[in-house]
């Protein structure tokens, strides 16, 4: 496992509403330091002047991103509008498939990617994740299939993946291992549905999707616990350290002021707290 873990643990210490800690010595001792203060005034020069973050997201991924009319909601955005407000900004959200997120954040087409995206190894070549929440996978199955056994059990199904995430790799390499017992990977923009409709007999997902999905469809049901728990990230571009840092120390503001703990509690992911604020903690 490769961890390039930077967080500014003094600052989750010390925030407290954004404005607590002593600065240095002189006539600064004793004086509170503004860490937000400090995080907007290293923002880039254009973000400051036009006071926006455009933010790119998927929307296909309720409750974490979706639509709700014309309007972007769900975790991942809501905690983004929060943390922008910390730092004196609004969020423009543009739509943007999750396979174009990296490349539109490597090219400064967009501030960040907010899209329930998996912070691992390969993708950090890319960005920089702020670390937010934890998810496992999960599978989806019919409903009385019960517990299949993890990723050994969808040898011989044919499992519903969406394109461009990590469980076409995850289905792909259990396939690999399945022998005689044949995996087929479907690929669907709506994984859990193409189980319900039967043209899949297991799908991979995160876990609040999956466990969504099964709520809202009584014909489907979630197979044992979830597997390999590992962080959401905010993608930021890698040549933008000062704004990962802000994004970073806003995040540890709504995490101390109970916002962070709020917006989980709404749309009820509570078991995935994530407190470290890490930048680039997962594997």
């Amino acid at each position: 496992m490769r961890r390039r873990i930077v967080s500014l643990l003094l600052t989750a210490l010390v925030l407290g509403g954004g404005a607590t800690g002593c600065g240095g010595g002189g006539a600064e001792a004793g004086k509170p330091v503004d860490r937000l203060a400090e995080a907007r005034a290293a923002l880039p020069d254009a973000i400051k002047k036009s006071g926006v973050l455009v933010g790119g997201t998927d929307p296909t991924f309720e409750p974490m991103t979706f639509m709700q009319g014309q309007t972007f909601t769900g975790l991942d955005v809501q905690l983004v509008e929060a943390i922008a407000a910390k730092l004196g900004l609004t969020v423009k959200w543009q739509n943007v498939g999750f396979g174009d997120l990296l490349d539109q954040v490597q090219n400064h087409k967009i501030d960040l990617s907010a899209s329930s995206m998996f912070d691992r190894a390969e993708r950090q070549q890319k960005a920089d994740f702020v670390n937010y929440l934890n998810a496992g996978t999960s599978i989806v199955v019919p409903k009385g299939d019960g517990d299949i056994g993890g990723m050994p059990g969808l040898c011989g199904r044919r499992v519903a993946v969406q394109p461009d995430t990590v469980y076409v790799d995850m289905g792909a390499a259990q396939a690999a291992k399945c022998g005689g017992k044949k995996l087929t990977l479907v690929k669907s923009q709506t994984p859990s549905a193409a189980v319900a409709k039967k043209d899949a007999d297991a799908a991979l997902n995160d876990f609040p999707i999956a466990a969504l999905d099964v709520q809202r469809d009584g014909s489907l049901e979630l197979s044992g616990p979830q597997i390999e728990a590992i962080p959401y990230g905010i993608g930021i571009a890698k040549d933008r350290k000062a704004l990962t840092a802000a994004v970073q120390t806003a995040l540890y503001a709504l995490i101390n002021d109970g916002t962070y703990d709020a917006l989980l509690t709404k749309w009820k992911v509570t078991e995935g707290a994530l407190r470290t604020g890490a930048i680039n903690g997962g594997a």
